[in-house]
């Protein structure tokens, strides 16, 4: 039967109006008369004073700072797979601190029980001996691991987090979906979801008395210090995480700032006598505690199964001795799997002497007898899922393997029945969510425990999940789904707690830098590469398309040809348009521009830069702020082709304005915002390092050869360099040759002068970590003082007149030099510092004219 939704508690401002639950599940909103719940009355008179009009407009607000944010669900870009948007609903989940009481201390004897159940199967295994478990479920397992039976980890501790999925059945009762054991992703979601809806509602926040989620991340933060070796008090923690090829990266990354953890791949730590280091520019230095994301698997490419290329090589020896502390300890995701479920009411009494308090979804694994048996006679009521699981590497094909007709899914479970479990398909309840009005959803819940002691301390909060369908969770999420803010309503005020330390413990001060990997500092090096060659190729197309067509149209002949000579020099376009005899049996470059520059075939193109750009960024995203971050995301939004129609000239001028502004506002943060320590000097290390090959590539293809130097190729010079206005505010409207060079090569005072960059660049390589009572200097030393005594030797009027005259050979030997020496330079730097690792970072190579 339908539930009948009465009008008057409903219609805050229309809202709610029309809301109706689906038929036969339990709606979490209202009662089955259609009133409000207690807890969702509590909220609606909260909302009314709001305002239907007040609400769109927060509601805009929070979406604009989810795409702002780029809170995705997937790492980074590539073609072929874009990231998903989070999400996020306008309405909360809400829930009674009464009824979550319930599920909390439900979902501590089920984390402790688990532990048990861990710490047998690494230990002395009496659960297989004594019939409680079945061996071939646990000896066929691949995530069972081999290498790790017999070792006791710290306290005795294997399960540190625990998270369960949970469904509310029709007649009002949870039950636990699955187990997460392994690295249990969503903490950082939940924690996202809770700033932006709070922000959104911080007077409901306030009136429905929320529980805080800051205990929760404390106790995080207290368990992991607890898992240090000898008990130090503060020790060196990092995130381990799978990589930006992770869809999980982006909370790996949120989850390391928000906790202060150093966000650290597998290629970032070594082993030395069993102690995990971490590799840094200033040498390598102890790791005392590892917060695993990557999974046991991946984790040891000696000992475990790894072959990802992301394992560290000792890491399960190193854990053994008791050198580093693991969390979770490697191995937890064994009981992952769906096939330990229907075993879980027996393991309690035996281990706990209880009875489950929270019982898991009907579950029959079909390598036990009676269970084949039974899921044969009714596979039709039933989902059939993979027997053992490992996180991460849920098969999309079991979604078309349960469309097939019964006999052959029979045939296949008969054929090998141990890698098949059945599960009861289960209601879930429903919600609404926010589409403009509101309608019905299912509701799913990720809960989170950390261990502290003998028992478990469970978050006053969760990942609520919404879809609209009933397909199981993981088909859910690769369709794409919603999520919700959770709300465990208190009775009374709730004390604000904040995650800063207390006063009372001491710290030492400092100001370090040479902690940083050098994974991060290639990648930041790479990025402030990217960062300049993306404004230095937007001035050069700027002035290329004002003097193309319109009201600034060039009456000269002189510049457009500079210009294409210096785009084709960068690879921007065909060779062919630097040749005056080729350019002319070419297509017009008004209109193959526009498509060149959008051609993310090329990766020399401006939009292939841009996506590289991003894809840093978005690898550093736990070394820059938050504004940094918006900037690049706005970068990468902004800077594409029109949607419908042909880009014209016209577009190109507007987008390269726009993309100037948006990169001078970049480096504007970094200059007064980034701290100098060494991931602020290899960012300017890379812009400094490519600018300067931008003005050596400026002046050679303007100037050399140039039988006769005009006002026009003087003004167009000065304007790609963004230097014409202090030109004209020294020397007002005389353009000469000496003037112009002395600006853009010798005048240490202008920031955009080459003498400039090389002072920046011996600067910062000076300040580069290295052991200072070693006699002499560097290789990337020498380099750096040996370009900026060049261009400070450089007599420049004396060049210029020689270059007036004919005589082109100084200025071209001084670019030939600088253009050798910069690159070794940056393989200098590169050799002693930085790491390598796929994909490459490559720049288009020069192209000969």
């Amino acid at each position: 039967m339908k539930t009948t939704v009465t009008t008057s508690p409903l219609s805050v401002n229309h809202l709610f109006q029309g809301y109706t639950p689906p038929p036969g599940v339990f709606d979490e909103f209202l009662l089955d008369g259609g009133q409000p719940r207690p807890q969702a009355k509590l909220f609606l008179d909260a909302l009314s004073r709001i305002g239907r009009e007040e609400f769109d407009h927060r509601w805009e607000q929070a979406q604009r700072t989810v795409q702002a944010n780029d809170f995705a669900y997937s790492g980074h870009i590539t073609p072929g797979d874009q990231p998903r948007p989070w999400e996020l609903d306008a309405i909360p989940f809400l829930i009674s601190s009464t009824e979550w009481d319930v599920i909390a201390t439900a979902l501590k004897q089920r984390a402790r029980l688990l532990n048990l159940v861990l710490s047998d199967l690494y230990g002395q295994q009496t659960l297989l001996t004594q019939g409680m478990l079945p061996a071939e479920l646990v000896f066929s397992h691949p995530g069972f691991l081999r290498a790790y039976h017999g070792q006791v980890p710290r306290d005795n501790c294997f399960l540190h987090f625990y998270a369960a999925d949970l469904a509310r059945s029709p007649n009002g009762k949870w039950w636990v979906l699955a187990d997460r054991t392994e690295a249990a992703s969503g903490i950082g979601f939940a924690l996202e979801n809770r700033i932006l809806t709070s922000r959104m509602f911080p007077e409901l926040y306030s009136q429905c008395h929320v529980k805080r989620l800051a205990p929760f991340f404390i106790a995080v933060q207290d368990r992991l210090r607890s898992l240090a070796p000898q008990g130090l008090e503060n020790p060196r923690v990092v995130l381990l995480s799978h990589g930006p090829q992770s869809p999980n990266y982006f909370e790996d990354a949120y989850l390391a700032r928000y906790l202060g953890y150093t966000l650290v791949e597998g290629g970032d730590l070594a082993i030395r006598r069993n102690q995990v280091m971490l590799k840094t520019l200033g040498g390598l230095i102890p790791v005392d505690v590892i917060f695993r994301r990557q999974n046991s698997g991946d984790c040891d490419s000696l000992e475990l199964r790894s072959t990802s290329g992301r394992g560290i090589s000792g890491l399960t020896q190193a854990a053994r001795s008791g050198q580093v502390g693991i969390a979770n300890s490697l191995g937890s995701g064994l009981i992952e799997s769906a096939a330990f479920m229907s075993y879980m009411p027996r393991l309690c009494k035996a281990l706990l002497g209880e009875e489950l308090k929270l019982p898991g979804v009907a579950t029959w694994w079909c390598g036990d007898p009676q269970g084949l048996n039974y899921v044969l006679k009714n596979l039709e009521k039933l989902t059939i899922q993979s027997a053992f699981r490992i996180r991460g590497q849920d098969h999309p094909a079991m979604e078309s393997w349960n469309q097939l007709p019964l006999k052959k899914r029979a045939e296949l479970i008969q054929a090998n029945p141990k890698q098949f479990v059945a599960q009861e398909k289960v209601i879930r309840s429903s919600v609404p969510v926010w589409k403009g009005e509101t309608t019905p959803a299912h509701l799913s819940l990720r809960a989170y425990a950390v261990s502290a002691g003998d028992s478990y301390t469970v978050m006053q909060g969760a990942l609520a999940r919404t879809a609209k369908s009933l397909d199981p969770l993981e088909v859910s999420i690769r369709k794409g789904e919603g999520s919700k803010d959770t709300w465990i309503l208190s009775d009374q005020p709730v004390e604000h707690i904040s995650l800063l330390k207390e006063q009372g413990r001491t710290i030492s001060l400092r100001r370090s830098g040479s902690e940083l990997p050098s994974r991060a500092a290639d990648n930041l090096f790479w990025l402030g590469r990217q960062l300049e060659r993306a404004e230095s190729l937007a001035r050069l197309l700027r002035s290329l398309v004002n003097r193309l067509g319109g009201e600034t149209r060039s009456n000269s002949d002189l510049e457009v040809p500079i210009l294409l000579r210096c785009l084709a020099d960068q690879g921007q376009i065909e060779p062919g348009y630097a040749i005056d005899k080729m350019r002319n049996q070419l297509p017009a470059i008004e209109h193959v521009l526009p498509t060149a520059v959008f051609d993310e075939t090329q990766s020399a193109s401006l939009r292939s830069i841009i996506n590289e750009l991003f894809r840093l960024g978005s690898i550093v995203r736990d070394r820059v702020s938050l504004d940094t971050w918006r900037i690049i995301r706005r970068i990468d939004k902004g800077f594409q082709p029109a949607r419908f129609g042909v880009t014209n000239l016209s577009d190109v001028l507007t987008m390269m304005n726009d993309l100037i502004t948006e990169l001078s506002a970049f480096s504007g943060i970094i200059m007064e915002s980034m701290t100098r320590t060494q991931a602020f000097r290899f960012l300017e290390l890379g812009r400094r390092l490519e600018r300067s090959l931008q003005i050596i590539s400026l002046v050679k293809n303007s100037f050399i050869p140039m039988p006769e130097i005009q006002a026009p190729v003087l003004e167009t010079v000065l304007e790609v360099a963004d230097s014409l206005m202090t030109y004209r505010s020294r020397y007002l409207s005389n353009l000469q040759l000496a003037a112009v060079l002395d600006l853009l090569l010798t005048d240490e005072s202008n920031p955009r002068s080459l003498v400039f960059q090389f002072m920046q660049l011996s600067k910062q390589v000076e300040r580069l970590p290295r052991n200072r009572e070693l006699p002499g200097y560097s290789a990337e030393q020498r380099l750096a003082m040996t370009l900026l005594h060049s261009v400070r030797m450089l007599d420049i009027q004396e060049v210029s007149d020689t270059h007036c005259l004919g005589d082109y050979a100084p200025l071209e030997q001084l670019t030939e030099s600088w253009d050798a020496q910069l690159p070794k330079l940056s393989e200098a730097i590169s050799h002693r510092y930085l790491v390598h690792a796929v994909p490459s970072h490559q720049l288009a190579d020069i192209i000969p004219q």
